[in-house]
């Protein structure tokens, strides 16, 4: 069994995602290299993170031949052309490297994703507009969520949501809220004031906490609807902004028959996209010149705004502006974490940033793949809080331990907790009485804990 510190990982690429995905890593204990033509980059990361930083060309055989990338374990292309991340990942998969995955954001390049896997031998591909137009249309659809994954290909879900004031929850203890409501979802992480645990269930949801539930998508519709939660289906959505993100995000948003006004101030993008995608109203325009000459019937008649240009200042004040005037649920994009302190604990508004859901994409099925070189269990992984709270997806098969037993007579270590069990296409949110089988899709719960295998999480 390899440990940690002898996982080898490359990263080809030093800005945004590269870094972030420098920095966990490097917290996590793998052995990383780095690669970047800038020695700017280079001095830099190699300066604040315990990894060896080479100056250089990332897609070089000679390069990846002297620095022993056909030891990798995972290879990660992340620069900002697609044509290099993907010349790179073939030079290391041609080396030898076990996985290779691969930046690629050209929507004609994004629609040939079979033929890079198939044929070049790419683990992934991240499309990082494309990912984030994804979580901003789960995030649309529950108006209160901040956060919304989807595991065991969409029968079940995970959803995050700040506990405000005039909250149903605020003051309900867990019992409260499952029984005594009929709440068929499981509470399964609190953070509280910065911290994070697991509850029981006496403990009671006070204002401010970070709520991270789970269930069966239909099922946490039906609780939010008894809990009076707004779940309602988009008729109007507008969007600032003519970039990528805004590009997929429409397209999906008219798929499912929402009407779509996109605002973009750039006449030349403003005519692109207006070409490129049917049934959209594309206004030439600012945004907050846009507000400021709508009806109060538009506004009141717009279910979401969602500020997507490139300036971080811009999109909160739009968002913001778009909050004031009542929109049920707004959404701005940001470029870094530092900007969230700029909204209040009581704002509505919910921030996404393209960088943090690229890194985190890669991180989650990195740790996947990595967990699988010792047990093939590892479906899926999500990272929370900067990797504070992890949610894993196991599959479960017959050499698993404790199998069969009710989990009333099974002891879990501390902060460990079991989210759901998928089995035969059925969701099921665990009790007492409950059992896991072979063949059974399990989703934990860790804080402060990483986990590689379902038993990790059992006292002994």
């Amino acid at each position: 069994m390899k440990h940690r510190n002898e996982m080898k990982i490359f990263i080809v690429g030093g800005g945004k995602i590269g870094g972030a995905l420098a920095g966990q890593l490097s917290k996590d204990g793998y052995e990383l290299t780095l690669i970047d033509r800038n020695p700017d980059v280079v001095g830099s990361l190699g300066n604040s993170m315990d990894i060896i930083c080479y100056e250089g060309n990332g897609a070089s055989y000679a390069t990846l031949q002297e620095l022993g990338a056909d030891n990798a374990d995972i290879f990660i292309a992340v620069t900002d052309t697609d044509e290099m991340n993907i010349l790179s990942c073939l030079t290391a998969h041609m080396l030898g490297a076990k996985h290779t995955i691969a930046r690629i954001r050209d929507v004609d390049y994004a629609r040939q994703n079979r033929f890079y896997r198939d044929k070049l031998g790419l683990s992934m591909i991240i499309n990082p507009e494309l990912a984030t137009a994804m979580e901003i249309g789960r995030l649309l659809r529950f108006p209160l969520a901040t956060r919304v994954e989807v595991f065991a290909k969409g029968r079940a879900e995970l959803v995050e949501m700040n506990v405000r004031e005039d909250s149903p929850l605020n003051g309900k203890s867990l019992i409260e809220i499952t029984q005594s409501m009929g709440i068929n979802l499981l509470i399964c992480a609190v953070v509280r004031q910065g911290e994070a645990f697991v509850p029981k269930g006496d403990t009671v949801i006070c204002k401010g906490d970070v709520l991270y539930m789970t269930g069966a998508a239909e099922e946490l519709r039906k609780a939010f609807r008894k809990l009076k939660l707004p779940v309602k289906p988009l008729k109007s959505v507008m969007i600032a902004g003519g970039g990528r993100i805004s590009y997929y995000l429409a397209e999906a948003l008219l798929q499912q028959g929402s009407k779509v006004t996109l605002i973009e101030k750039n006449k030349e993008y403003a005519t692109e996209i207006s070409e490129s995608i049917s049934r959209i109203n594309v206004i030439c325009d600012d945004a907050l010149a846009y507000f400021d000459s709508m009806s109060q019937t538009d506004i009141q008649n717009t279910d979401a705004f969602i500020a997507l240009t490139d300036n971080d200042e811009y999109n909160l004040i739009a968002a913001m502006y778009g909050e004031s005037q009542g929109i049920g649920k707004v959404i701005s994009r940001i470029n870094a974490k530092s900007r969230l302190k700029v909204l209040s604990s009581e704002s509505k508004i919910c921030t996404i940033s393209r960088e943090d859901v690229a890194a985190d994409r890669i991180l989650g099925y990195s740790r996947s793949l990595l967990n699988a070189e010792d047990n093939d269990a590892v479906e899926s992984l999500y990272r929370l809080m900067d990797g504070k709270i992890e949610f894993i997806e196991f599959k479960v098969d017959e050499n698993d331990q404790n199998l069969e037993v009710p989990l009333k007579d099974l002891k879990m270590k501390r902060n460990m907790l079991i989210g759901c069990i998928i089995r035969d296409f059925k969701t099921i949110i665990p009790r007492g009485d409950d059992v896991i089988k072979a063949g059974d899709s399990v989703l934990v719960a860790s804080i402060n804990r990483q986990i590689a295998r379902l038993e990790d999480i059992f006292a002994s």
